[in-house]
C-alpha cells in the first residue's frame, strides 16, 4: 500500500485518498513522498499550520483538495491541477482571489470566512456549480457572468446594500445572502429556476420583485423590518412571516410587481 511519511509516521493512501489532517503541518514540503502520489485523487489537509500552498505540482490527477481552518494567505501553486472539482480555502486568511485561472474543471469553491473585499478572478471557471463567499468583506456583487453553470450561491455575513450582478446566473436554484445590508428585493427577474431564497437579517421593508420567480419554494425574510409587516388579502391583514414562498410570489403579482417581463 503506498503511503507518505511525516515525522516518521506513515499515513497510507486508501481508494485514491489521502487524510493528513490534524497533525499541525505548517509546511507542505515535510511531507515525505507526497510529490510521488500522481495517481491521488482526493487530498485532506485541513486543520493545519500550513501558511502556503506549495509542493502539490505532480498531483495533476486531484480532484478534491481540503485546505480548510489553516494560515494561507494567498492562492498559489494550483496551475497544474487542472482535474480538481472541490476545492475547500474556506476559515483562512485570503484577500484576494486569484490563481484559479486553469482550473477549468473546478464544479465546487469554498471561500467562505476569509478576509476577501472583491469578487474577481473567476472568469474561467465556467464549470463551477457551487460557489461559497460568505463571511468576508465583500460590498457588492460583481464579477460572476461567467459563471452561468452556478447553481449555489452564498454570499451571506459580508457587506452588501443591493442585489445586482446575477442577471446571467439563470441556473441558480439556492441564493444565501442572510445577515448582510440589503434593503429591497430587486434585480431577480432573471433567476426562474431559483427555489431557495435567504434573506434573513437584511434592512427590506416591504414585499417586492418576486412576481417572475415562480419556482420559489422557500423565502426566509426573518429578522428584517417587513417580517412582521401585514400584507392585506381578501380583506383581512396577515404578517408577512405567516405567508409561504409562493403566496408572497402570488402578491407580488397581483400588486402589479415592478419587474420588467
Amino acid at each position: 500500500m503506498a503511503y507518505v511519511k511525516y515525522r516518521g509516521t506513515k499515513y497510507p493512501i486508501r481508494d485514491g485518498r489521502l487524510d493528513l489532517s490534524n497533525l499541525g503541518i505548517e509546511n507542505m514540503n515535510d511531507i515525505s513522498g507526497l510529490k510521488n502520489l500522481d495517481d491521488l485523487r482526493e487530498l485532506d489537509l485541513s486543520n493545519n499550520q500550513l501558511s502556503e500552498i506549495n509542493g502539490l505540482d505532480s498531483l495533476t490527477r486531484l480532484e478534491n483538495l481540503n485546505l480548510r481552518l489553516n494560515k494561507i494567505r494567498k492562492i498559489q501553486g494550483l496551475e497544474g491541477l487542472t482535474h480538481l472539482k472541490h476545492l475547500y480555502l474556506y476559515n483562512n486568511q485570503i484577500s484576494e482571489i486569484r490563481g484559479l485561472e486553469s482550473l477549468v474543471n473546478l464544479e465546487e469553491l469554498n471561500l467562505f470566512d476569509n478576509q476577501i473585499p472583491k469578487i474577481k478572478g473567476l472568469e474561467t471557471l465556467t464549470t463551477l456549480q457551487k460557489l461559497y463567499l460568505g463571511s468576508n468583506r465583500i460590498k457588492i456583487i460583481e464579477g460572476l457572468d461567467a459563471l452561468r453553470n452556478v447553481r449555489f450561491l452564498n454570499l451571506e455575513k459580508n457587506f452588501i446594500t443591493e442585489l445586482q450582478g446575477l442577471t446571467r446566473l439563470t441556473r441558480l436554484v439556492l441564493l444565501a445572502m442572510k445577515r448582510n445590508s440589503i434593503r429591497a428585493i430587486a434585480n431577480l427577474e432573471h433567476l426562474r429556476q431559483l427555489k431557495r431564497l435567504e434573506l434573513a437579517f437584511n434592512q427590506i421593508t416591504e414585499i417586492k420583485g418576486l412576481a417572475r420567480l415562480e419556482n420559489l419554494q422557500m423565502i426566509d425574510l426573518r429578522g428584517n423590518p417587513v417580517y412582521e409587516k401585514e400584507l392585506k388579502v381578501n380583506n383581512k391583514l396577515i404578517k408577512v412571516k405567516f405567508w409561504d414562498a409562493q403566496e408572497l410570489v402570488s402578491y407580488c403579482k397581483k400588486n402589479l410587481d415592478s419587474n420588467p417581463p
